[in-house]
């Protein structure tokens, strides 16, 4: 029995499906695998991720366990609220909207130039309908289901880390685990081996290849910054990568 968790992954579809195509020769049915949030944005082809992972979802026969990124928590408090713009405008957000329906982004880039300021001094709504009607229901139930963190035999599986001098995973606040706080990893300590995200920070090789930032009990596998997806097996501490799609 192994963890297998996949950092983020940021609308790159091209280095997914390589993972994925990479990770299939190391799993079994007794394995569990752990996506580890940031599904979205930025990349060009955001849907045709979800897509894959649901596709995985629903071939691979043993667990699979989808977290909550700061990408997906901001896109769904739009979803609840059409006043809340911090994802349109933090997040690089066109790009996921654009892989959906490019008459929503246009719309919306528009509206959004029009109402300026506005946006963030009164709350004004967008009409982000239009982006939310696109979106197929199977994609919007995966975005509501996410996890906040999840736990194996293995690891700690979370999105931004965790704060060091909270206890264990279960008695900590949501935003620490999918933020990460100023002092993780530098001073986390405790027992648990924690697989960790939303902070691109790989240590890079003398041909330029990103690996996973290795900080006492912690591993950081979020490479895909630089073109890279990185998943990491455990407790056979294996690194898969794949290819480079920049």
């Amino acid at each position: 029995m192994s963890t297998i968790a996949i950092g983020d992954i940021h609308g790159n579809l091209r280095a997914l499906e390589d993972l994925l195509n990479c990770i299939v020769p190391h799993i079994s049915s007794d394995d569990t695998v752990v996506f580890l949030g940031d599904y979205i944005d930025r990349g060009p082809d955001s849907k045709g991720c979800i897509e894959a992972i649901l596709s995985f979802q629903d071939s691979y026969s043993g667990r699979v366990a989808t977290l909550l990124g700061n990408h997906e928590q901001w896109l769904m408090r739009t979803y609840k609220d059409n006043t809340s713009h911090s994802w349109l405008l933090g997040m690089e957000a066109f790009e996921t909207i654009q892989s959906y329906s490019r008459d929503a982004a246009e719309k919306l880039r528009q509206e959004a130039e029009r109402e300026a300021l506005r946006l963030i001094l009164d709350r004004v709504p967008l009409p982000y309908d239009i982006f939310f009607d696109a979106v197929p229901q199977k994609h919007k139930e995966f975005f509501k289901n996410l996890r906040i963190f999840y736990r194996t035999p293995d690891a700690v599986c979370v999105h931004g880390g965790l704060n060091p001098r909270a206890g264990r995973i279960e008695e900590q606040f949501p935003e620490d685990i999918i933020w990460g706080t100023d002092d993780f990893p530098a001073h986390y300590d405790g027992s648990d081996l924690v697989v960790y995200g939303h902070t691109c920070n790989p240590v890079i090789d003398k041909n330029g290849r990103p690996y996973p930032r290795i900080v006492g009990q912690t591993f950081g596998i979020d490479t895909i910054c630089k073109g890279v997806l990185t998943a990491l097996k455990l407790p056979e501490n294996i690194v898969i990568r794949s290819d480079r799609f920049s």
